[in-house]
């Protein structure tokens, strides 16, 4: 039943006037990501650059602004919601609460795979060691004063999830056969900082370097990546300073002992998942 589920969802979209099948050009939103590793540059879970973290990667000007995020997946021990390739994540935003947000991401190999969507907030390309990952995400605001992410009131967390039809027409058949089973993640905190890459040819490309560590430490273990966003129409740029910034990361040499997505390895860290 559960491979069905996913068909209910987008034959019941196709009935609205809506909807309308993704294309390749759809997908106009291009992310890259680094992953890295920072040796003994960093405390664990830092909450401020060192100069050796500096001199480590000199070739980018890093903002010393830091951003805080508090971020958590929801799914069923046996991955209904995966099963469907679909992600929900919550994410508390702590430096700007009104930027708090539930996020519900649709994955695919390629675009014919999303069938019917519409008035998503973004069509994207994930490039990560050169490998393309497709998704198209709904964002749900909400404030940490009715959401707290260290402890998810899973309810309360779909019920605002129905206020958006079109994803509701996804999720609910999963729902409505899972509503009791539902499991939140180990949160997870991120600290990050902008920078840019100190070469002429990427100076208006802003970088983003991500710390993931356990909420509360434990498993005591560290994520670390850059990564840059733009637009499809800059591709050739893109790629430029994907494949310049990979370099020098590779140059540097701390090797990193994560390699891949942050959304595998969170729900592999969390007892109870499958």
């Amino acid at each position: 039943m559960r491979n069905n589920l996913l068909l209910i969802g987008l034959v019941n979209l196709c009935l609205s006037s809506s909807a309308y099948a993704l294309s390749p050009g759809e997908f106009t939103s291009l992310e890259y990501h680094v992953n890295t590793g920072v040796g003994e540059t960093l405390p664990y879970a830092a909450k401020a650059q060192t100069s050796s973290f500096k001199q480590a990667f000199n070739f980018i000007e890093f903002d010393d602004e830091l951003s805080q995020k508090l971020v958590t997946y929801i799914d069923t021990p046996d991955r209904a919601f995966k099963a469907e390739h679909i992600q929900i994540r919550v994410r508390e935003h702590i430096t700007k609460p009104r930027k708090s947000k539930i996020t519900v991401k649709f994955r695919a190999k390629a675009p014919e795979g999303f069938g019917e969507l519409s008035s998503y907030r973004k069509a994207e390309i994930d490039y990560t060691k050169g490998k393309a990952a497709y998704s198209v995400s709904y964002d749900i605001p909400y404030s940490p004063g009715d959401i707290d992410v260290k402890k998810l009131d899973i309810e309360l967390v779909f019920n605002s999830l129905k206020k958006n039809k079109v994803v509701w027409d996804m999720l609910g058949p999963i729902y409505e056969s899972n509503k009791k089973q539902f499991i939140q993640t180990v949160v997870m905190r991120t600290n990050e900082w902008e920078g840019t890459l100190k070469d002429d040819r990427f100076s208006n490309l802003e970088i983003d370097f991500q710390l993931w560590t356990p909420y509360y430490r434990k498993p005591r273990v560290t994520f670390t990546e850059f990564s840059f966003k733009g637009h499809v129409s800059d591709k050739a740029k893109l790629e430029e300073a994907y494949q310049f910034l990979y370099q020098k990361v590779q140059e540097v040499g701390l090797s990193s002992g994560h390699q891949g997505s942050k959304t595998k390895a969170t729900f592999k860290m969390t007892e109870g998942f499958k």
